[in-house]
């Protein structure tokens, strides 16, 4: 009488599984360099993003409220043109403008950027008015710089325009 047929045993090895996670590890440790890079490239246009965000929930916030939203970097409670890479603020400026004093309330704050790169503004605060438009000329680009491990440089701008709309584009201007 013959013996019933068994079925071969399904299934990796040892051998099998320690080669395959061999050779997984090797490529992610290939990959993770370039992703680290791909990180930094991306980082102006997350952080623009950000920023964009902040501008449209002031430009909102001033329409509802029909208040002056104000957006800028504090420096001594006084709007300070050279510091926006440093924490933003948004507030209501019921006071003085472009000063966080006493009248006013403080709605956001945004945290600083990385201290590697680099953030401009041309003026010392965006300001809404409850239009939603800027006051004044609070129109102008934000431009966000990155530095690259080989030196040179890149980065992206937001343009802001004087009705409150944004623009996120491209920019050779961190050369």
């Amino acid at each position: 009488m013959k013996k019933p047929f068994r079925l071969a045993m399904r299934g990796f090895s040892l051998f099998e599984l320690i080669v395959v996670g061999l050779i997984s590890a090797v490529l992610i440790a290939m990959g993770i360099p370039s992703l680290s890079e791909m990180l930094i490239i991306d980082r102006p246009k997350r952080m623009l993003i950000s920023i964009d965000r902040a501008i449209s929930y002031a430009r909102l916030k001033a329409i509802y409220s029909g208040e002056r939203i104000t957006l800028c970097p504090l420096l001594k409670n006084r709007c300070t043109r050279s510091v926006w890479h440093k924490e933003l603020t948004i507030f209501i400026d019921r006071g003085r403008l472009r000063e966080f004093d006493s009248q006013d309330v403080k709605l956001r704050v945004i945290g600083r950027i990385p201290t590697v790169d680099e953030l401009t503004y041309p003026r010392h605060a965006v300001i809404f008015k409850h239009t939603g438009s800027t006051w004044g000329l609070a129109n102008g680009t934000f431009v966000y710089c990155i530095q690259h491990r080989d030196g040179s440089k890149s980065g992206k701008a937001l343009s802001l325009s004087v009705t409150g709309r944004t623009t996120l584009k491209d920019t050779r201007l961190c050369n």
